[in-house]
């Protein structure tokens, strides 16, 4: 262990109690004995113990159909979301938007996103409107666990437009990390085999007895792993699973979400999923939601609106950090630009 590491060794630990979960870049979460001893194996279940009791508090939020859903599947799916002059008033509003826009390279994939803040949605009032929707709120609140109103982002995947055969890492199926925790997606284009559909195993995100044996084998693979720069498995924390491996869970098939413009996805994303194969030269665009927050915290937010300016502080110094260090690594650049301008090609 370096002379830094051993100096932050306080902060490591303290972060054993938080979403941290890079077995690369946190000597303790990384460590092989302590995980030889079960510490990913006592996080995942308290994470998972305190989601299904912060959910039990939140069931008021939502109908009785979405939280057997939720709890089944681990998604809610909900088609023709929106009024259809709502809707197309909110797809133009989108496809007319001009400014900055992320766009991170992913294998051959170019994936573009604006976030959402509250400066930039005074300045798109459809937009505006669809993020303070009680019909949308709700349901996303509850599948948080913490009463959480999420982050929203513009998303627009291209697939196969930056001239190379690089692997998209998420298109390998996986869990995002060691806790529950939810992504929703409101469909703007027509959702097709072609253009990449969200997969996602229905029961995965459930804590069998053998997800736990697996998570705790795939934690001593990763401190042995962790500085193996592998995107089959992902040591940083987003483990992948093989078809063979979910054929050993006994999952029902992967299902492909195939749904019309207008569809809202609510997922549990502890679950495994993926980017499903596109065809080269599409694309498809979404508004992306997501609600990460500390899963030991066993309370939720009393007041979500008041707490959603002060996430929205964080998560933007987060992305500054993130970016800056994206950047260096060639696979971020911000432009002004419209979501159906070319993009450029990739720096050599």
């Amino acid at each position: 262990m370096s002379i830094k590491k051993l100096l932050l060794l306080p902060f490591y630990l303290l972060t054993v109690f938080t979403w941290s979960k890079s077995f690369r870049n946190n000597p303790v979460i990384g460590n092989y004995t302590l995980n030889l001893l079960g510490l990913h194996v006592f996080r995942v279940v308290l994470s998972h113990l305190l989601f299904n009791f912060r959910l039990c508090l939140l069931s008021p939020l939502v109908s009785h159909a979405d939280r057997d859903s939720y709890r089944r599947n681990g998604f809610i799916l909900k088609e023709n979301f929106l009024a259809p002059d709502e809707f197309q008033a909110l797809k133009s509003e989108l496809l007319n938007y001009r400014g900055p826009i992320r766009e991170i390279q992913e294998g051959n994939t170019l994936t573009q996103r604006v976030f959402l803040t509250r400066e930039r949605l005074s300045h798109l009032p459809m937009c505006l409107r669809f993020t303070e929707n009680p019909a949308l709120l709700k349901p996303v609140r509850y599948a948080s666990s913490k009463n959480r109103i999420p982050f929203f982002h513009i998303e627009n995947l291209k697939h196969g437009v930056l001239g190379h055969n690089g692997d998209d890492p998420q298109k390998h199926m996986h869990t995002d990390t060691f806790h529950p925790c939810m992504k929703a997606w409101l469909f703007i284009d027509e959702v097709t085999r072609q253009n990449g559909p969200f997969t996602y195993v229905p029961g995965s995100h459930k804590l069998t007895w053998q997800r736990i044996q697996w998570e705790y084998a795939q934690s001593l693979a990763a401190c042995r792993n962790k500085n193996a720069h592998d995107s089959q498995r992902y040591w940083d924390g987003s483990f992948r699973v093989s078809s063979d491996e979910l054929r050993e869970f006994g999952y029902p098939e992967p299902k492909a979400m195939i749904v019309p413009a207008n569809t809202l996805l609510i997922g549990n994303v502890h679950g495994f999923h993926r980017r499903g194969d596109a065809e080269a030269n599409t694309s498809r665009m979404t508004l992306w939601m997501q609600a990460r927050d500390n899963p030991f915290n066993p309370l939720f937010t009393p007041f979500p609106r008041l707490s959603a300016g002060a996430f929205e502080y964080v998560w933007s110094i987060y992305l500054r950090k993130r970016d800056v260090k994206m950047q260096g690594e060639g696979k971020l650049a911000t432009v002004e630009s419209t979501f159906d301008a070319k993009p450029e090609p990739p720096p050599k």
